[in-house]
């Protein structure tokens, strides 16, 4: 098992954490885990209830998601530093994505009612928490955008509007 005050200076220094004050990095370091995943893992089901919070810190993610009439397709993908699971924090806790482990990967996870119990009774961690999460969604949102209009660009010569 790895020290809490080793995992909070790996948190430090991935891009989510490195915006996150030593008290919040230390609070979530103290229920982190440290897991490597073999290629083809798969972290988190679409639909299904997002059990665990987690960083990249080594390897590469792909978020899968359905696409009607198209079976699977990679959205994007999570490198070192950015985080997958954040509907775990967030109602009603579902995955939007299947999270499949590209490559060896380095992960730290937070089980997701441990962490929503954490941050309900620490106002603090909440306020530093939510604002890094949703600037990593906000980043995701905008890249899912791309990937979908080049997507269904494919299918168009023109623009029916």
């Amino acid at each position: 098992m790895t020290a809490p005050g080793s995992l909070a200076a790996r948190l430090g220094s991935t891009w989510f954490g490195s915006g996150l004050s030593i008290h919040a990095r230390e609070r979530l370091a103290a229920l982190a885990e440290l897991r490597e995943v073999e290629p083809g893992a798969v972290l988190l089901r679409e639909g299904a209830d997002t059990e665990r919070f987690g960083v990249l810190l080594r390897g590469l993610l792909a978020l899968r998601v359905g696409v009607a009439g198209r079976g699977t397709a990679t959205l994007m993908t999570v490198e070192p530093g950015d985080i997958f699971g954040w509907s775990a924090a967030v109602p009603p806790y579902r995955a939007t994505s299947t999270v499949v482990a590209l490559e060896a990967s380095q992960v730290l996870l937070l089980e997701s009612g441990a962490l929503r119990d954490l941050l309900r009774d620490d106002e603090q961690l909440m306020l530093a928490l939510y604002p890094r999460l949703l600037e990593s969604v906000s980043r995701r949102l905008t890249a899912t955008r791309t990937q979908l209009l080049d997507l269904y660009a494919r299918d168009r010569e023109y623009e029916p509007w």
